[in-house]
């Protein structure tokens, strides 16, 4: 009898959860954005969006970069969209010389002020306009303006998400977008406890956060760091404090503060753990 009400109650849950899903998949086709809905996918989803009727394709040459007067060459924002675009989609983008023209050209700028912030959760719009940017999206040009470099680099990485392929081509939508985040500091938890990744590895992992829009990286340490004042808690592959920092200015670069996670006093059972051998 135990069984068959425990059957009994699953049923239910299941039934339950399937009736939920059919109630929410009604209103589905009217909260899909619209990047979604022509199979582009960003994360996370820009605020606004204003797309043409068609796309157009992003061939792999014959674009060039152009670069406002407040945009240098060893900008992240650069560096992020030339490597990735070779790395990723094998295309080459060359530096378009000081006053000369091309046909098909990305131009990155800031100009402070250009990007209004709107509804958002987070009260300090001015954090969040240093994160805003917009992008225009056209066959003959592409152009991505922000507030401040932060934003640059979200746009960017916005645009290498939003390249598609499709019949052996990249393509991306003609349109619009402004885009800023919701809260200034958006982490990501990376739990080190029970095991501890190689100075490479945890690079890796910073700059795909980075690419989506992550800029805090909260890394639990445990005995994972040279402390001083008490050696008998340092595992003997501890990272130093050289290393960490080494850690931390990588992060910087690319917008992502790490953030350490040391456990409180009710969770520090790895002590005992760790003077048991």
């Amino acid at each position: 009898m135990l069984i068959l009400s425990l059957q009994r109650r699953i049923q239910g849950w299941l039934l339950l959860t399937l009736e939920l899903l059919l109630a929410s998949s009604s209103g589905f086709s009217a909260t899909v954005s619209p990047l979604y809905s022509r199979g582009y996918t960003v994360i996370p989803e820009p605020q606004q969006v204003k797309l043409a009727a068609e796309d157009f394709q992003f061939n792999h040459d014959g674009w060039h970069l152009e670069l406002g007067s407040s945009v240098q060459p060893k900008d992240v924002a650069v560096e992020s969209l030339m490597e990735d675009l070779a790395s990723r989609f094998q295309v080459r983008v060359s530096t378009l010389r000081k006053g000369g023209t091309s046909a098909r050209s990305i131009r990155l700028a800031i100009t402070s002020g250009s990007v209004s912030v709107g509804k958002a959760a987070d009260r300090d719009k001015d954090k969040l306009a240093e994160q805003a940017y917009q992008m225009v999206l056209a066959a003959d040009g592409i152009s991505i303006t922000a507030n401040a470099a932060p934003g640059l680099f979200y746009g960017v990485q916005t645009l290498l998400q939003l390249i598609k392929s499709r019949d052996g081509e990249f393509w991306l939508p003609k349109g619009a977008i402004v885009d800023w985040p919701d809260l200034q500091l958006r982490e990501i938890y990376w739990d080190d406890a029970h095991h501890l990744d190689h100075l490479d590895v945890l690079k890796r992992a910073i700059r795909q956060a980075a690419f989506f829009k992550i800029n805090g990286f909260a890394l639990k340490l445990e005995g994972h760091f040279e402390y001083k004042s008490a050696p008998a808690l340092v595992e003997p592959y501890a990272l130093t404090p050289a290393q960490y920092q080494e850690l931390t200015d990588y992060g910087l670069r690319y917008y992502v503060q790490l953030i350490p996670f040391l456990d409180g006093p009710a969770h520090i059972a790895f002590i005992l753990i760790l003077l048991s051998f």
